[in-house]
């Protein structure tokens, strides 16, 4: 294989001599990554819409700071989590979806991470104090 690698795009190095990608791969390794991950995160909306579920109502109750989240929500907004939680666990014993006309009116798929993201600094600095 020639230095230049096949077709042209070959790994080049540096003054260390360390193997790098051409920043002309790299802007199109993002590009490409960035396309990927939109098809994967419209389809992973997709799945939870029909499910009548949000992003994070898939998170693990287990840690701590996720814990403390719920916890700060309002009563109002864990009745519905843990009804969409029961409502998803019927549509999949019954092998059925959530209505169509129903799947846009979930609200916003992150409403729990920032709550989480402040339990975890909160956590964090006492930890450090």
């Amino acid at each position: 294989i020639p230095a230049s690698g096949i077709l042209g795009y070959g790994l080049h190095r540096g003054r260390t001599g360390a193997k790098r990608l051409p920043s002309q791969n790299m802007s199109f390794l993002k590009r490409a990554f960035n396309v990927v991950k939109e098809s994967y995160l419209k389809r992973l909306r997709m799945d939870l819409n029909k499910y009548g579920l949000r992003y994070d109502d898939l998170l693990i109750e287990t840690d701590p700071d996720v814990v403390t989240a719920i916890s700060r929500l309002s009563p109002r907004e864990r009745a519905l989590r843990t009804m969409r939680l029961k409502r998803a666990l019927d549509c999949e014993l019954k092998h059925s979806y959530v209505p169509e006309q129903y799947w846009d009116k979930q609200g916003p798929h992150r409403y729990l991470t920032p709550m989480i993201e402040q339990a975890r600094k909160e956590r964090l600095e006492k930890d450090y104090l």
